[in-house]
């Protein structure tokens, strides 16, 4: 019993280490331009060794994302969200190759068969209880006005970074944090003493 969790955690720890390479190549150089040979090569392991972890490209690219989202979404409980949402979503589009990849996967993903379906459920889910406990929170130390709905707002909110990082990608660009922030305050009610950072 004990060598299956030992084998087991041996699995998982490699299965990490090909979401770490396979991120770090796709921030270098865009998901079309990494090979699954260069991914495997990086972390020392055969590819079909690599095939028997993840059945396809597009699973290792799904593991790229779940290894940023784990290093960059907050956890719940923590608080903060709000206020760095708009810095966080200039940062965001500067990662050109990874905001590329998430595009096109998020496309894909629309295919319930698409290795990336359950990734972009998941993400997002996480991400709206993030945003909607943070605004319940500063609900609370009396920031935002009690009769928002903190859960339509934050839907909101996570559907308009989208929507300001796809226009900023085509282009031409603009000041995302600036615009962000300002939709932000608007629709959260937020005073002009509600710092940004």
């Amino acid at each position: 019993m004990a060598g299956k969790r030992g084998s087991y955690a041996k699995s998982e720890l490699r299965k990490q280490a090909i979401g770490e390479a396979a991120l770090e190549l796709v921030m270098d150089r865009g998901h079309r331009a990494v090979t699954v040979a260069e991914i495997a090569d990086r972390v020392g392991v055969s590819e079909p060794l690599l095939f028997y972890h993840f059945p396809s490209k597009e699973a290792v690219l799904v593991a790229a994302l779940r290894q940023f989202d784990a290093e960059n979404i907050r956890p719940l409980g923590v608080g903060g969200a709000i206020a760095d949402m708009p810095t966080r979503a200039a940062a965001g589009v500067r990662r050109k190759h990874l905001v590329h990849l998430q595009a096109e996967m998020s496309g894909a993903a629309f295919d319930v068969n698409h290795p990336a379906r359950e990734y972009f459920r998941d993400r997002w889910e996480r991400s709206f209880q993030v945003v909607a406990e943070d605004i319940e929170m500063l609900q609370r130390d009396g920031a935002v006005p009690g009769g928002i709905d903190a859960r339509r707002a934050a839907r909101a909110l996570l559907a308009t970074w989208e929507g300001l990082q796809v226009q900023w990608m085509h282009g031409p660009e603009f000041d995302i944090r600036t615009e962000f922030a300002a939709v932000i305050r608007a629709l959260l009610e937020l005073d002009e003493g509600f710092v940004f950072v």
